[in-house]
């Protein structure tokens, strides 16, 4: 994980939530499932979600450990989600490296997904100590956040296929299928580091306009991001018919024949060519839609950062506003 200078205490955070995940799940086992189980969870990346989880409960207790096995949930949902997101788009590489399902099949990368998901109440029940509502609480959090999940990841195949879609619905979509499983740490850390139901729901709210900037800054750098630098193929999103503000936006500004070309480009099953990629981020930088983008993760930011007003300045208060401007602004 590339992060900045400034970003060096993340890695404090990150730790103890890998050793928990490496122990209920030791990397080198003797079956296809194992080794596919702690593939996932070593791709899975950036642990956005643990030092979310990790961070607002240090904001309300001082202390992040008592969210540690909160903060392996969360990743266990996520690497779950993935797993089948990758088999919905039918993408080969994840971070630059084989997806699970290439590298062990459908069969064995479902069973995987399954048991990365099963073994999230498995972490959730350390939990004996915590009062039952607060707990209760936590636990509707977290199912509604794989609900939402769901239902999002559902639309957005929809609307790939329908080719339809306004910018509301777009967002509303992002909304479910990104923010929630951002939303939801923030407000379970929260909770489990002793916040009020007002501190949760600014928790909540952190989350989930932090997810959306998140989410729009990376359909943005799937149609003008490097390839390297993502670690999977550029456009991959626009091969498979999924919306984004800076399509729409340019879609909406180009001559018919700017959107003929581009319509040619959805859905299409054979390799773009670089002659066809460069006229592509040429008009979407004469419409300005990247820009317009831009402006979209911006107020998010702003929002994030406003809901961060209302809880306790330490530290940890500190550090979230870091990691707003870091998602925010990532460039792979």
């Amino acid at each position: 994980m590339q992060v900045p200078e400034i970003m060096s205490w993340l890695k404090g955070y990150i730790d103890p939530v890998n050793s928990m995940l490496e122990e209920l799940n030791p990397p080198g086992g003797k079956t296809a499932l194992e080794n596919a189980v702690a593939d996932a969870l070593s791709i899975g990346g950036k642990r956005v979600r643990a030092t979310l989880a990790l961070l607002w409960c240090e904001v309300y207790s001082g202390d992040y450990r008592p969210a540690v096995p909160l903060a392996a949930a969360y990743e266990l949902a996520h690497a779950s989600a993935l797993i089948q997101d990758d088999i919905i788009d039918r993408s080969e590489m994840r971070r630059g490296v084989e997806s699970i399902e290439v590298k062990y099949g459908l069969t064995t990368a479902l069973l995987a997904s399954d048991l990365l998901l099963f073994n999230v109440p498995k972490m959730v029940a350390k939990y004996t100590d915590l009062d039952s509502r607060r707990l209760a609480k936590i636990l509707d959090l977290l199912g509604e956040a794989c609900r939402a999940t769901t239902w999002g990841e559902f639309i957005d195949m929809q609307m790939a296929h329908d080719g339809e879609g306004t910018e509301n619905e777009y967002e509303e979509m992002i909304r479910m299928k990104t923010s929630s499983l951002l939303s939801a740490p923030c407000a379970s850390g929260a909770l489990v580091g002793g916040a009020s139901e007002e501190g949760a729901a600014a928790a909540s709210r952190f989350g989930e306009e932090v997810g959306l900037a998140y989410q729009i800054q990376d359909d943005a750098l799937d149609l003008v991001g490097e390839e390297a630098e993502l670690g999977k193929p550029v456009l991959t999103d626009l091969r498979g018919g999924k919306k984004s503000f800076v399509l729409m936006h340019c879609i909406s500004r180009c001559s018919g024949e700017d959107r003929g070309f581009i319509s040619g480009l959805v859905n299409r099953s054979g390799p773009y060519g670089k002659d066809e990629v460069s006229r592509l981020r040429r008009l979407i930088e004469a419409t300005g839609s990247l820009d317009y983008a831009r402006q979209k993760i911006a107020m998010h930011t702003t929002n994030a950062r406003t809901a961060l007003d209302s809880v306790p300045e330490r530290e940890a208060t500190s550090r979230l506003r870091e990691m707003t401007e870091y998602l925010a602004a990532r460039y792979y």
